[in-house]
């Protein structure tokens, strides 16, 4: 009994020490200049003051001001969500999404309430957008093919935000659409413990990129839900990519953090990916890196309750 005392001692000394570093790493966070905003897309650094270890209501209004007017507007649909390098990915819609539900349930009782109603419109429609995607996404029995990583990546953070939306909302279906979406990978997952199934013509790098930011959304809807379930699934991803795949090949950035800090066995990957972001000033670190920091952190908070 001793023995186990002291292991969870241990244990939550360690979850303590990354929740301390990852603050620390969202200090001194400043705004950016959104340079590939446009009439056709919206850049993911807008939401940097969202990533802040503290929101600023007001820093926070003036970045999300965009975001509401756009889910007003009919031409939300016809925009694509890029990064600092002008790229898109299927999966920032949702991580822009989820990243500003986040805040909105973190300052509810902080935002003035012109701000309130603004961002509760704004969001419903940005909501909407992400049930339409998400219910047009088709799951077949068996294994998930490698080639439908992008769009799995994309199912699994609007099903994440879609969770966090059917809570501040009062939506069951958005709430039930989630856990029936995260129910179905977890019965798909691989016997290696990989989410994707691959063959020989498939480039390893991008099957792990999406394997990592499927992991991240898993994992954070695990602890968030309180899903058991799929709590055991994200455990065994995370060994799959302990001992078959080289993260920091795939992605510079640190999606599944949360999971590999959950897992006592892959600290060493957590690990890896924050020194890696400690070697970078606060200004350098991108924004994708800072919105997942910010989820690392709020998940880990969540734990150690």
């Amino acid at each position: 009994m001793t023995h186990l005392v002291a292991d969870r001692q241990r244990i939550l000394e360690e979850l303590q020490r990354y929740e301390q570093l990852i603050a620390s790493m969202l200090d001194g966070i400043e705004p950016v200049e959104p340079a590939h905003d446009s009439a056709a897309a919206v850049q993911l650094d807008r939401l940097r003051p969202l990533a802040m270890r503290e929101h600023d209501p007001q820093r926070a209004s003036v970045a999300v001001e965009r975001l509401v007017e756009l889910g007003l507007s009919p031409r939300l649909g016809q925009m694509v969500v890029v990064d600092a390098a002008g790229h898109h990915r299927p999966v920032y819609r949702p991580l822009l999404v989820y990243t500003w539900l986040a805040a909105y349930r973190a300052m509810y009782e902080t935002l003035s309430t012109s701000n309130f109603g603004r961002w509760e419109e704004g969001l419903r429609g940005w909501c909407d957008l992400l049930e339409a995607e998400l219910t047009g996404i088709l799951w077949s029995a068996g294994p998930i093919p490698a080639s439908q990583g992008d769009r799995i990546a994309e199912a699994t953070w609007c099903a994440l935000a879609l969770h966090i939306a059917g809570k501040v909302f009062i939506r069951d279906a958005w709430t039930d659409l989630a856990s029936a979406t995260f129910g179905s990978l977890a019965r798909s997952q691989t016997t290696s413990g990989a989410f994707l199934s691959t063959s020989a013509i498939d480039n390893p790098e991008p099957a792990w990129f999406h394997e990592l930011s499927i992991l991240h959304a898993a994992a954070s809807y695990a602890v968030q839900a309180e899903d058991r379930p799929l709590a055991a699934a994200v455990q065994r991803a995370t060994m799959f990519h302990l001992h078959e795949t080289q993260p920091d090949h795939a992605t510079s950035q640190p999606w599944g953090i949360f999971a590999f800090i959950w897992n006592p066995a892959t600290h060493p990957l957590a690990d890896q990916m924050l020194h890696a972001l400690q070697l970078q000033q606060p200004q350098q670190r991108d924004s994708v890196s800072l919105l997942l920091l910010n989820d690392a952190l709020y998940c880990l908070r969540l734990f150690l309750k």
